[in-house]
């Protein structure tokens, strides 16, 4: 039996290749992981097969392999498994089979592609780790005041009971409701932007790869992309003005392979979306500090501050 780890096993344990590299999402485990089989001789759904056996913890990769099993085509498996990543791998898969050309290095780089999302990822939970530490010690403080209102002779219960106090919990749980909403649409909003870029010319180059003529390359891919669903790959980058039409004309015209050109395009879309959402990442670490200081410091003067400091001004007064 094949065994199948991230890391490369010693050659005495090993009966096949072995795919190097962290784990990642399931999508890049089982585009990496395919590519590595296929270049080691095994058919495509051997190798879904093997990946789906030595990764249980990936369901996608069972459900795909039952769907080709009752001889549905493996793109169209690929693309019933919901996730974008998962039809991005099905519009390449599909094209591949359709033009002839090889898998296995199309399949490398859209696996370092979701690696590289999944970085960035990390990243921008590291980044939102200390605001979210910040709304749950406030979340903790309000309680605490008043324990340590009432050790000190300032029981905070009383006003908290009435209705005065019972305002003021409406009002401190609405802004610390409303604080943490703001902050997670802040979060969703950053990861609506998380996609693979470049696509379009990595998938270009799978056409032209297997023979097909540049011209008919912008076709055949807005005809894969449109029958997969690949949301990922909008049809704004097929169009006359496009870099992608660009490309394959300035290639043709200077009479130098489309290939190579398109993947050092592919490569320079890639590295520039990355840098913009690395710089997106860090200003959202900063902008997320917005809800904390409006309404979530806010909510605890209310709920925490605000009673103790009531009680004592009644005790004063009395």
């Amino acid at each position: 039996m094949i065994r199948w780890t991230w890391k490369r096993a010693p050659a005495s344990e090993a009966s096949g290749p072995a795919v190097s590299g962290s784990s990642g999402p399931p999508a890049a485990l089982a585009a990496a992981g395919a590519a590595s089989l296929l270049r080691g001789g095994l058919s495509a759904s051997r190798a879904l097969a093997v990946l789906a056996r030595e990764h249980p913890e990936v369901a996608e990769l069972s459900a795909i392999v039952d769907r080709a099993a009752r001889g549905e085509a493996i793109p169209d498996a690929l693309a019933a498994q919901g996730g974008p990543e998962w039809r991005t791998i099905a519009v390449a898969w599909r094209l591949a089979d359709a033009a002839g050309s090889p898998l296995a290095p199309a399949l490398d780089r859209i696996a370092s592609a979701l690696r590289d999302i999944e970085d960035l990822r990390t990243r921008r939970d590291a980044l939102l780790a200390g605001p979210r530490a910040t709304v749950r010690l406030v979340c903790a403080l309000p309680p605490a005041a008043a324990l340590l209102g009432g050790l000190l002779g300032f029981d905070p219960f009383p006003v908290l009971l009435s209705p005065a106090g019972a305002a003021l919990i409406l009002v401190g749980l609405v802004l610390l409701g409303c604080g943490i909403l703001w902050a997670r649409g802040l979060h969703a909003s950053a990861a609506r932007d998380d996609r693979v870029h470049g696509l379009e010319f990595e998938l270009a180059w799978i056409v032209v790869s297997g023979g097909a003529p540049p011209e008919s390359a912008r076709r055949r891919v807005v005809d894969a992309v449109d029958a997969v669903g690949a949301e990922w790959i909008g049809f704004d980058r097929f169009a006359a003005d496009a870099p992608l039409v660009g490309a394959l004309v300035s290639a043709r015209s200077a009479g130098v392979p489309v290939g190579p050109m398109l993947l050092e395009a592919s490569a320079a879309a890639r590295s520039s979306a990355r840098t913009e959402l690395e710089g997106a990442a860090e200003r959202l670490g900063v902008r997320v500090l917005i809800p904390l200081g409006v309404c979530v410091l806010p909510s605890f003067i209310v709920l925490g501050v605000a009673p103790v400091l009531i009680t004592m001004l009644r005790g004063v007064g009395g």
